[in-house]
């Protein structure tokens, strides 16, 4: 048991009383309601994540707790929903209340519409292929669509315009330089391979110089993230969960999905419906995808998958670039 589980069922769980869940829920929902269960769907890495249904009342909700009061984290979280809810077609949870006091449950608590289906992680193995089809299908429509939204500055959606970074490179580089220096001090890679990043590193800024347009994205969508509703010959995505929601390089967005195997042909074909794609769009998405590569080695040091596509980039950024 971690130390963040001992935490959430010593701090968190005494307080998931059928009262204080009714306290909540009908705060929510602006009526009076009564929780008649409560089932845990996560917990214990960082937060405790409950799903709860009531009597007599159709909305299911989930409820995701961090035992700190005033958690940032969760009240951005709310933020950023509340935007994709507003500006946005892509299907996220509904979000119905945040609870930074810790007057009723210890910590801060986030309160959203509970999305049908599951974690396409997990149900991806039992979708038949017209299913999968569909499911690129949509996420193609949907990403292009996200895409279409622009604004100038870089940053998290629920900043002002004046408050973002002017720069994609001011805002990105210093992610970059934060991995390398957490894999520099765990010593799971070559320091000649190291050194040979480190060099690449010194054009990045040209590279990503893309301007002041930025793209509303997502930031984060793999298959852990994506809910789907699997009834049906055409399986139907119900929601996107755990959004970072940047205003960022739309780039960036695209090579976290074709790293982790959003972004096919297909989902490419629908896509470029929506969204054309400029000509630096390759060597921005190695770029990206080293870094995250190292990030992951760093994750996960034995997994060679990591080893060969970190390499597989920086050699492409160095064919391409010098």
């Amino acid at each position: 048991m971690n130390v963040m589980e001992k935490v959430l069922r010593r701090k968190v769980d005494p307080a998931l009383t059928t009262d204080n869940l009714s306290a909540l829920g009908s705060r929510a929902l602006n009526r009076d309601v009564r929780a008649a269960q409560a089932r845990v769907l996560t917990g214990g890495c960082w937060n405790r994540v409950i799903s709860v249904r009531f009597e007599a009342e159709p909305t299911e909700l989930v409820f995701k707790i961090n035992p700190e009061v005033q958690n940032p984290a969760i009240q951005r979280e709310f933020a950023v929903l509340s935007y994709f809810s507003r500006n946005t077609e892509m299907p996220v949870p509904r979000p119905r209340l945040v609870d930074p006091s810790g007057e009723v449950i210890p910590g801060t608590v986030l309160v959203m519409d509970k999305i049908p289906g599951g974690v396409l992680h997990q149900l991806y193995g039992y979708l038949g292929r017209s299913q999968r089809e569909s499911i690129s299908d949509q996420l193609g429509r949907y990403v292009g669509d996200l895409h279409r939204k622009r604004s100038t500055g870089f940053g998290g959606v629920e900043l002002r315009e004046e408050d973002r970074r002017r720069s994609w490179a001011e805002f990105w580089l210093p992610r970059f330089d934060n991995v390398m220096e957490e894999i520099s001090r765990e010593n799971v890679l070559e320091v000649s391979f190291l050194e040979d990043v480190l060099a690449t590193r010194e054009i990045f800024p040209e590279l990503l110089d893309i301007g002041f347009e930025s793209t509303l994205t997502h930031y984060d969508i793999w298959s852990g993230n994506i809910m789907v509703d699997p009834n049906g010959a055409a399986a139907s995505i119900s929601g996107f969960i755990d959004i970072p929601g940047h205003w960022a390089d739309y780039a960036r967005e695209l090579s976290f999905m074709e790293m982790f195997g959003m972004a096919d042909q297909r989902f490419y074909d629908v896509y470029r419906e929506y969204q054309s794609i400029d000509e630096g769009f390759t060597v921005r998405k190695n770029v990206y995808n080293l870094k995250m590569h190292i990030k992951h080695i760093s994750m996960y040091p034995d997994q060679s998958y990591y080893r060969q596509g970190a390499r597989a980039c920086l050699a492409y950024l160095r064919r391409h670039t010098g």
